[in-house]
């Protein structure tokens, strides 16, 4: 309301100066009475609902209207103004000739003003919703991916839990408290905000750890990531899956069985992550490209990170047996 009556005011001086012989206080007056009476109009015509109104209508009505109105309340408060109802001649009336065409413009600007805030007020609003609904959408989406993918490992790992309880007592209490540490670290990862690389290696190396029981002298297992590179932020349940492929896909397959190494490197600003197997590797029947676990993972990249990050799996390097998955994340806080 202030930026409204400087704004009168200034005009209101604006014409005053062409007739300094006459009172100031009646030209701000004046002004101020046709800018307020034109705000209250404009207020009253978007309360009874802009729409109705175009903007020539809206302009046509509340200029002419304003001017009457800053006119009279001059005349009925400091006086020396003549009035323009009742009373009034033509000539009064076209005294004030370039009030209404001033009042026509500001009412014009005032509109267009009004109307792009209420465009940019509602573009915005409609923007925070769409990122509002993104948000849900995309974690509704996660939480599906992640509820897929964990009774997956559970339920394997009950499985053999019951296998061994009969044959190997012992060997099943080990693979139980090496759950119980699995389990521990995977509810305070669900109850943490953001999660690390180093994180999920401790799952990992939990799964791996259980594996290790069950397959004996058959499973061997690496983790080659330094210290510094597992502080980097690291979307949960990325890495799980290429291992659990490369146990069920290569190393169980293979009578020998095979090495299981993680391996981890930074590559400008991206995050390069390795599960390398030397079990029976492709072309044995399996189905690494089409399984649950890649395809969550491909879809939670692509929910967490976007086209950037991706998730590879090809046979070794020289012929060596085996097979390389590989994940490129850009290091970065996940949206």
């Amino acid at each position: 309301m202030l930026w409204l009556v400087a704004f009168c005011s200034i005009v209101s001086v604006g014409f005053w100066t062409a007739h300094r012989d006459e009172p100031l206080l009646r030209y701000l007056v004046v002004g101020n009475g046709i800018g307020l009476s034109a705000s209250a109009l404009g207020r009253l015509t978007g309360t009874l609902g802009a729409a109705r109104f175009g903007l020539l209508p809206r302009v046509l009505l509340i200029a002419p209207l304003s001017v009457v109105a800053g006119v009279e309340i001059a005349a009925y408060t400091v006086g020396g103004v003549p009035h323009l109802l009742g009373r009034s001649s033509l000539d009064a009336w076209f005294h004030y000739g370039t009030s209404f065409v001033i009042a026509g413009v500001a009412c014009a600007f005032g509109a267009v003003s009004a109307q792009a805030m209420r465009m940019r007020a509602s573009l915005e609003t409609q923007r925070r919703e769409a990122a509002e609904l993104r948000q849900a959408e995309t974690a509704a989406r996660l939480a599906l991916l992640q509820a897929q993918i964990e009774p997956h490992f559970l339920f394997n790992t009950l499985a053999n839990v019951q296998s061994l309880i009969e044959r190997d007592p012992k060997r099943a209490a080990s693979m139980l408290d090496s759950l119980n540490r699995y389990l521990r670290a995977s509810l305070k990862r669900t109850r943490d905000a953001a999660s690390t690389l180093k994180d999920e290696l401790e799952l990992v190396q939990a799964l791996l750890d259980i594996a290790s029981i069950r397959l004996g002298d058959r499973l061997r297992y690496a983790i080659d990531v330094v210290e510094p590179m597992r502080q980097v932020p690291l979307a949960p349940l990325l890495m799980q899956p290429l291992v659990e492929n490369a146990l069920l896909h290569g190393i169980e397959p293979s009578i020998d069985g095979g090495e299981i190494r993680i391996v981890g490197r930074i590559e400008a600003d991206m995050l390069a992550l390795e599960v390398i197997d030397t079990g029976v590797g492709l072309g044995h029947g399996t189905n690494l490209h089409g399984g649950v676990g890649l395809a969550n993972v491909r879809a939670r990249l692509n929910s967490v990170y976007g086209p950037r990050a991706s998730v590879s799996v090809a046979a070794n390097a020289e012929g060596a047996r085996g097979v390389t998955s590989s994940l490129r994340i850009p290091i970065s806080p996940p949206r």
